[in-house]
């Protein structure tokens, strides 16, 4: 298997993004998997959308579900990113071609990766694009037992914001415990691989893995914080939080 870098939640941070891909590059790693919400809170879905494009394949995740259907569990604040981020892809000044090809990107994007034992997916085997699992559910052993049953192997997850390996003895690992490297065994395993535009594990700088077939391991990448959040607050109708959290990566 030729290494891929997995990146998830982007979050319509291109400051974020343009890093991570400066650092994949820098690896020689030209195979990238996306695991979703390319869009949502963040201040350039334009731009990550147009770079998702060249990324060797993509799928949806819950903001590419609101703002393609509906935004129905959302709450106030990520609702009013979706409505700005919709305007932004209609916007009359871009070239038509160019609006309907990122509707018709977005529109076309599975809720899954398969290959052989390896599942991609941006929330959890059970509901793809909805569903939470966070460190807290390794307590639920009904939801954990019933989630590595739909596992064959491994299955790579974004959704939380929150990096680190879920083993089926119902524990968490996060990646500083494990030197940010997995080693990969018979065990199942569920992977969530962090994200790369709005880290919420206390960390700002953005999270992304790599994968080779027998490890996986856990990037950080810095990147120019203010600016994005510079981007947040003169957006004016984007909340404002969406831009304090990224300071403080939570």
């Amino acid at each position: 298997m030729p290494e891929r870098a997995i990146i998830s939640d982007i979050h319509a941070n291109i400051d974020a993004l343009e890093a991570v891909l400066k650092d994949i590059e820098s690896k020689g790693i030209t195979d990238i998997y996306c695991l979703g919400d390319v869009i949502g809170y963040g201040p350039n879905p334009r731009e990550c959308i147009l770079r998702a494009r060249n990324f060797n394949d993509c799928i949806r995740g819950n903001h590419e579900d609101a703002l393609l259907f509906i935004a129905a569990d959302f709450n106030m604040e990520a609702a009013r990113s979706i409505e700005w981020t919709r305007k932004q892809l209609n916007r009359k000044e871009a070239p038509k071609d160019e609006n309907h090809s990122m509707w018709n990107f977005l529109g076309d994007l599975g809720d899954r990766i398969v290959e052989d034992k390896v599942l991609f997916i941006h929330g959890s085997p059970r509901v793809p694009t909805r569903e939470y699992v966070r460190p807290a559910d390794c307590h639920d052993h009904e939801k954990m037992d019933e989630i590595f049953s739909m596992i064959d192997h491994l299955c790579f997850v974004g959704h939380t914001h929150e990096p680190g390996v879920f083993t089926p003895d119902h524990k968490f690992i996060v990646p500083k415990l494990m030197a940010y490297t997995y080693k990969v065994t018979e065990q199942k395993a569920l992977i969530n691989v962090g994200s790369v535009g709005q880290p919420r594990d206390r960390d700002p700088r953005a999270c992304y893995t790599t994968f080779d077939g027998e490890t996986v391991r856990y990037h950080r990448v810095a990147y120019d914080v203010e600016s994005t959040m510079r981007k947040i607050l003169a957006a004016k109708e984007l909340p404002e939080y969406h831009a304090l959290r990224l300071k403080d990566g939570r």
